[in-house]
């Protein structure tokens, strides 16, 4: 059977020599090994983003494939770098909070908390600190873990070096603080995550929570308000047609549907959602739910 890919995830951007430098350190390890770039285009420094993308896009990769995710404005500092296993994939990632959606998919309420912190790892999952100098490049630059600490490890990972050698175990790993969208009274309030490269916003509002409260796409009856704007209707599609009642987003083309992510997402026909409303990431989002059946 083919081993399982390397699968490259940073803010690095690709008009730097980062990523290249990165998959030559695995190759110099492996030169056998898959490597796959799932994004290099994290917004630079944006935790939240690259927690998103990650937990999103894991599953699409074959059982057992190793994740380099690397968003990490405190390198160098005393930030520990960890291995999570998890029951289908590995991580290899700064304790920065990156991994909280992952572990999110575990346990259900990792990270849903107004302040963030350590938390235990999921059941099901372990998790190490790399402490083990011999698996990693050196001299180690104080700068750059992910050419140093974290890919030289993924690639030992990928020639069956077997994760207890890589450091110590780690009980809990830091969670960002991502409080889990509830219905508060009549409305169901979350936020948006990040803006894509088409600029459609994604919210942390999931297919499954809007579910839990009656909803479902294509949902005509759905008020969907950000930033002085209302949306009335879940869209099935970026280029549905909108209600006729709903005026203003026929106007300005911004429709609400759960994108491909199963996320809730704002979106413009043809256009940019970010620059209509003028937003990013933190952005309020509401939703109406009062008088729903819920299951």
């Amino acid at each position: 059977m083919t081993a399982p890919p390397i699968v490259l995830l940073t803010d690095f951007g690709l008009s730097d020599a980062y990523v290249g430098m990165m998959r030559g350190v695995i190759a110099d390890i492996n030169s056998d090994v898959t490597v796959i770039d799932l994004t290099h285009g994290i917004a630079p420094q944006n935790i939240s983003h690259g927690a998103a993308v990650l937990a999103d896009s894991h599953r699409y990769f074959p059982s057992g494939s190793i994740f380099v995710a690397v968003v990490d404005p405190g390198v160098g500092t005393d930030r520990a770098a960890i291995l999570l296993e998890t029951p289908n994939a590995r991580f290899v990632a700064p304790d920065n909070g990156l991994l909280t959606l992952v572990c999110r998919q575990y346990e259900p309420t990792y990270g849903d908390t107004d302040t963030p912190g350590n938390s235990a790892i999921p059941n099901n999952c372990r998790a190490w600190r790399l402490t083990n100098a011999g698996y990693w490049r050196h001299p180690v630059s104080s700068t750059f873990h992910g050419r140093d600490v974290f890919a030289p490890v993924a690639a030992h990972l990928s020639l069956d070096a077997a994760a207890e050698l890589m450091g110590e175990p780690a009980p809990a790993i830091t969670a960002l603080s991502l409080p889990v969208p509830r219905p508060g009274g009549s409305t169901l309030r979350g936020q948006v995550i990040y803006a894509d490269s088409f600029g459609n916003l994604i919210t942390d509002i999931t297919a499954d929570i809007l579910q839990a409260v009656g909803i479902s796409s294509g949902d005509p009856d759905v008020t969907v308000a950000i930033a002085g704007h209302t949306i009335n209707g879940l869209s099935r599609t970026f280029h549905d047609p909108p209600p006729a009642v709903s005026a203003n987003a026929f106007d300005n083309g911004l429709r609400a549907l759960i994108g491909s992510h199963d996320r809730l997402e704002i979106a413009r026909v043809d256009g940019s959602a970010a620059a209509t409303l003028g937003v990013n990431g933190g952005a309020v989002v509401v939703i109406a739910v009062d008088g729903r059946e819920r299951p």
